[in-house]
């Protein structure tokens, strides 16, 4: 009881100091030990509206600080209307399972800081993420497997499954997951070992899982950044209930986070997509129970263009896959159509050649059956 009225009581004051700004540390006690974590609220936020949830959960002996600062959830925070917290695992390091590991009950943990986060914030429970990088991707695993009543959808970065956690692993639902892992990643290996089912081996499973298509769509992207890697997306989709099971293979990429502010890790970091964009686009379209959803505060959840203003030789736009055919046709500001090309069935990326076209706003348009989206594009 005592246990309780302090963390009702640490909540309390620190929802108080919370609400005057917008990144905030906050911490309870959660079986005697005191947690803490760091979150951002949106500058968008107000009484009355509830906001989706995302938790990112750092990599063995970093800080939910650190997570926060690599990934740079906060400013998608801003641009997509959603809370993100980072919590910290007891000595830098989540129960995900091995022997002789962590035994905290983070699983427990995690839950308790949902409710807490609804205490203040007022979240919306059908629209809670979790991310991870590494060991908080493992975590992001379990999770899946243990809290799938309260987790609509999750995405991992170069973590997979402990080989004990893979086999006892018993769903409640379906789960939307998504996975990026590079090839060459010298601490998580690709193709498993240590412990450590393979990124095959953990895709399988849950692609098992959401009785998804065996057979992928398949989408070499494109290498913008010659940094020494490349990306290969792999979608496995229609699964039941509207889910997806989404791989990143990145090509000789290394044990880090694509796209990160700084460095994360060892090995090649990609620069052709980022990590946090790519998670957000795909948590952000479900929902519990299971199926996908848009809501009114994220009219544009279904197709994303970016880099915008776009600064390179192209733009990419991301999308759900397409349920036909598509025509993609860019106007400049006056009307005049500018460029066209085809978009095939089941797309769900494509790249927009902008190096020679000249600096100013145009408009995306993608039309089809049942598909008729706009989007203003700035290229500088």
């Amino acid at each position: 009881m005592k246990i309780k009225i302090l963390f009702l009581i640490v909540s309390i004051y620190c929802f108080l100091v919370a609400k005057s700004s917008a990144q905030t540390s906050g911490s309870f006690i959660f079986d005697g030990v005191n947690r803490t974590y760091t979150y951002y609220v949106p500058a968008s936020w107000s009484q009355g509206k509830h906001y989706p949830l995302l938790l990112a959960l750092h990599g063995f002996t970093q800080t939910g600080n650190q997570m926060m600062t690599f990934t740079g959830f906060n400013s998608y925070a801003d641009e997509y209307n959603f809370i993100v917290v980072y919590p910290d695992a007891l000595m830098t390091s989540w129960n995900v399972g091995y022997s002789g590991g962590s035994t905290a009950d983070d699983v427990g943990f995690l839950s308790a800081l949902i409710d807490t986060m609804y205490d203040g914030y007022s979240i919306d429970l059908n629209r809670v993420y979790s991310t991870g990088f590494s060991n908080g991707g493992f975590m992001s695993y379990r999770l899946a497997c243990e809290l799938g009543n309260r987790i609509a959808a999750i995405a991992s970065v170069s973590g997979t499954m402990v080989d004990a956690a893979l086999t006892g692993c018993q769903p409640q639902r379906l789960m939307p997951v998504m996975h990026i892992h590079g090839t060459s990643d010298l601490v998580v290996f690709y193709n498993g070992g240590l412990g450590n089912a393979s990124v095959d081996e953990v895709l399988s499973f849950w692609r098992s899982n959401d009785s998804c298509a065996s057979i992928p769509g398949i989408q070499n992207l494109p290498d913008i950044v010659q940094e020494g890697s490349t990306v290969q997306k792999i979608t496995w989709s229609p699964c039941n209930d509207s889910t997806e099971v989404v791989h990143f293979k990145i090509i000789n990429g290394g044990h880090t986070w694509p796209g990160s502010v700084g460095t994360t890790g060892t090995g090649n970091t990609n620069r052709d997509i980022n990590a946090s964009l790519e998670i957000w686009n795909f948590v952000s379209r479900f929902s519990l129970p299971v199926n996908t959803t848009s809501i009114e505060d994220q009219p544009q959840s279904l197709f994303y263009l970016y880099p915008n203003p776009s600064v390179g030789n192209s733009v990419r736009l991301e999308m759900r896959p397409l349920d036909s055919e598509c025509l993609l046709i860019l106007y400049s500001a006056e009307g005049i159509i500018i460029s066209t090309q085809r978009i095939p069935e089941r797309t769900s990326s494509v790249a927009i050649a902008t190096n020679s076209i000249a600096k100013g706003f145009y408009i995306v348009r993608v039309s089809g059956k049942g598909t008729d989206y706009n989007e203003k594009l700035v290229i500088q």
